[in-house]
């Protein structure tokens, strides 16, 4: 072997450069080789020694078998050697239905894949001495060396988490004191909706899991958690130089679950995060702990996060009450929850193969017995059929996201990134699942019809309460899965929806809804477009002319404008010029909302939230028992103090004006809803496109935002075409929101 080392490094190291190639490739073949060969023994004498080729080999009495043994012991063809596929390594011996069986280490077998070293029995040892077929496969030269520096590698991996958490221990321990709980989002109905922050249903204790469960979790994922270090150095390094994914223990893969700023790609830095979490894990909590955050926190499909959250959705039950065959059902989930879910169209079956194979490590760890392996896997899944149709898990993504902002806020102040203090709180909102889920469908759909045709590719939409401010929709965009990007909050152009601001400055200025005004070019800015001297002042609002919006905003004062919209809660830059009265200058759709919703609430202020109520878990333990949570534990939102914004008499005026809109102008779109209010707004090109507007009778606002997020014109879009997606929208709100919810 030392030579065929030595030959090696000559042929890397000696020669012209062009033959090295071929010298490398014809030193490595003995590096590599190995021969496979067995010994026919009877008596306690070899009888043969036969190499082993490719080909298939029967063992028996008789003569034309390729391994021939006379022995009384012996059927004709008594057993078969062969290689089951090319790629095997070692030779697997099969019983050919002998008369006196095959036997392993005292155990009468049917079929075994050969390793060196194997000694086989042709009858059994209690009759006396057997012939024997001894299987000899030596490691190569190439894989004793691998052998070799996996064994360095091992003990040195050793030393080195044992230097490591001796470094942890001695420089005062973990500086992980605490693992804040998840932040649960709720409807004011219990319904779960949020889509990341996973569930906050989980048992009391570890004990409150069954022991097969635990044992399941431990058989497939890491049989050697109880005794080792929380650390897979090898698994982490081969997974992060090959970009599998993978190669975490169990304490690594709480480590992502518990910090999410340990990320989830797949480059090395993100595993040096991962293994420094992990070691701090291991150092100050118990294996019984990591235990318990892995069974409370885990993935298992469907949104389903913990195994009793998902026990509930597959069996209707808890997983206190699991049998074995589905705890080892839910932990096969793991590796890919949605590749092997039951609810998979593309594979159906790998729920129950996965199963099955966890059930056999099981076996393979002595934690199931051959008869509870048999029963095991015998028994149907039995699904509950209601879980890939529906569950009571909800995404709303957007305004999940929405949500977090709103409690890490000036409102509430709550910090939900530190290590300490973040997370563990049950959050009940204002959103209104069947409108939620009405305002995802109807934009989804107008996305995929007119807007696509229109040359529009993305949307927002937000719902809201005009007397209370809650947040009943919010979809900030068309698919969260391809973009996460909040549109509702996103700073676009609002067009012709900004002249709210000059006209109710006007009104308040003492204008007249029906006094006339110049259609005369002004500035830059083009003369109406039906031509004419003069227009209305409602009829200016209703054609959406933006002659008549400058004029009236100079009679306010351009700077009485700015301050208006300030008021309102326009928060956006803006300047006292032609540009933004005009609606030319970025703002955010949640805020024009907002002043909207003034003009419905009669002028007086409309303190949008999605936040309606705060449970400690800390304090209320579960979000079972919040009920009965303690005073301390619960935090109802100070509500903002009522104030009239603007007067009730210009309100009421504006009113009248946005109505017209609808009934006569640029929104006769939206007025399939009777009682419809609205603005249109459309910038450049059809950049933008908007819609805004209230029903006074159901006491809802809704704003809408159409465009391209990388700002590609749309000539053919226009807020009529949006004020057409509202009216849509608004005419199912009205049925599916019945009076007393408003």
């Amino acid at each position: 072997m030392r030579q065929a080392w030595l030959q090696l490094a000559r042929a890397a190291c000696r020669g012209p450069w062009g033959e090295r190639a071929a010298a490398i490739r014809a030193a490595w073949g003995p590096l590599a080789q190995r021969q496979a060969h067995v010994e026919l023994w009877a008596g306690g004498q070899r009888l043969a020694s036969v190499p082993l080729g490719e080909q298939r080999l029967r063992l028996g009495r008789d003569p034309s078998c390729e391994l021939p043994l006379e022995h009384p012991g012996l059927s004709r063809v008594h057993a078969t050697l062969e290689r089951q596929r090319p790629s095997d390594r070692d030779f697997t011996l099969d019983d050919f239905n002998s008369a006196n069986g095959v036997f392993h280490r005292d155990r009468r077998i049917r079929t075994i894949q050969l390793r060196d070293g194997d000694v086989v029995r042709f009858g059994s040892p209690l009759k006396g001495q057997a012939p024997e077929l001894r299987y000899h496969q030596p490691r190569s030269p190439l894989e004793q060396a691998v052998h070799r520096l996996g064994l360095a590698a091992l003990a040195g991996s050793a030393l080195l988490v044992s230097g490591m958490l001796l470094a942890a221990s001695i420089g005062g321990g973990s500086r992980i004191r605490s693992i804040a709980g998840p932040v649960k989002i709720y409807a004011a109905s219990g319904q779960q909706i949020d889509a990341q922050q996973g569930s906050a249903t989980a048992l009391p204790s570890l004990g409150a899991y069954p022991l097969h469960l635990r044992q399941a979790l431990l058989a497939s994922e890491e049989a050697r958690f109880g005794w080792n270090s929380g650390i897979d150095l090898f698994g982490t390094l081969r997974s992060a130089l090959l970009g599998t994914g993978g190669g975490s223990g169990l304490t690594q893969q709480v480590a992502r679950m518990v910090y999410p700023d340990v990320g989830r790609d797949l480059s090395l830095t993100r595993k040096l995060r991962e293994l420094w979490v992990a070691l701090q894990l291991e150092v100050g909590f118990s294996k019984n702990q990591i235990l318990k955050l892995y069974l409370d926190r885990a993935y298992l499909g469907l949104g389903t996060e913990g195994f009793e959250q998902a026990a509930q959705l597959y069996f209707r039950r808890s997983a206190s009450d699991l049998d074995v065959a589905q705890s080892a059902f839910l932990v096969g989930l793991l590796p890919s929850p949605n590749g092997y879910s039951p609810c998979n169209p593309d594979d159906p079956g790998a729920g129950l193969e996965r199963r099955n194979l966890v059930l056999k490590l099981m076996h393979e760890q002595g934690w199931l017995s051959d008869q509870a392996l048999i029963d095991a896997q015998r028994r149907p899944l039995n699904i509950d059929p209601s879980a890939c149709r529906e569950s009571s898990y909800s995404s709303y993504p957007f305004f999940s996201d929405y949500v977090v902002g709103e409690l890490e806020g000036t409102r509430f102040g709550l910090d939900l990134s530190g290590p300490d203090a973040g997370g563990n709180y049950a959050v009940i909102s204002t959103i209104q699942p069947a409108l939620q889920q009405l305002a995802q469908e109807q934009l989804k759909r107008f996305l995929e019809g007119p807007a696509a045709a229109a040359g529009l590719s993305q949307g927002a939409l937000i719902t809201v309460n005009t007397e209370t401010g809650a947040i009943l929709a919010y979809v900030g965009g068309g698919d969260y899965g391809r973009s996460s990007f909040d549109r509702v909050q996103a700073l676009r152009q609002p067009g012709s929806t900004f002249k709210l601001f000059p006209y109710l400055a006007a009104l308040a200025a003492g204008v007249s809804p029906a006094e006339p005004i110049s259609c005369a070019p002004l500035s830059y800015v083009a003369g109406c477009r039906g031509g004419g001297g003069s227009t209305s002042v409602a009829q200016g609002l209703a054609a959406s002319e933006n002659v008549v919006a400058l004029r009236l905003a100079e009679r306010a004062g351009l700077g009485t404008v700015v301050r208006l919209a300030r008021r309102l809660g326009i928060t956006t830059p803006l300047d006292p010029d032609i540009n933004t009265m005009l609606g030319g200058r970025e703002t955010y759709l949640y805020e024009l909302a907002r002043a909207y919703a003034v003009v419905a609430n009669g002028g007086r202020s409309v303190p949008m939230h999605g936040v309606s109520r705060i449970y400690d878990l800390g304090i209320c333990q579960s979000v079972k028992n919040l009920e009965r949570c303690p005073p301390r534990g619960v935090t109802i939102p100070i509500g903002e103090q009522p104030r009239q914004l603007i007067a009730a008499d210009v309100a009421a005026s504006m009113d009248q004006l946005l109505a017209g809109v609808v009934q006569g102008g640029t929104g006769r779109a939206a007025a399939v809803v009777p009682d419809a209010r609205g603005k249109t707004g459309t910038t450049n090109n059809g950049v933008d496109v908007l819609f805004i507007g209230y029903s006074p009778a159901m006491k809802r606002l809704t704003a809408i935002w159409m465009g391209n997020d990388d700002n590609r014109p749309a000539a053919a879009a226009s807020g009529a075409l949006v004020a057409e997606l509202w009216g849509r929208y608004m005419r199912q709100v009205a049925s599916a929101d019945p009076p007393a919810s408003r």
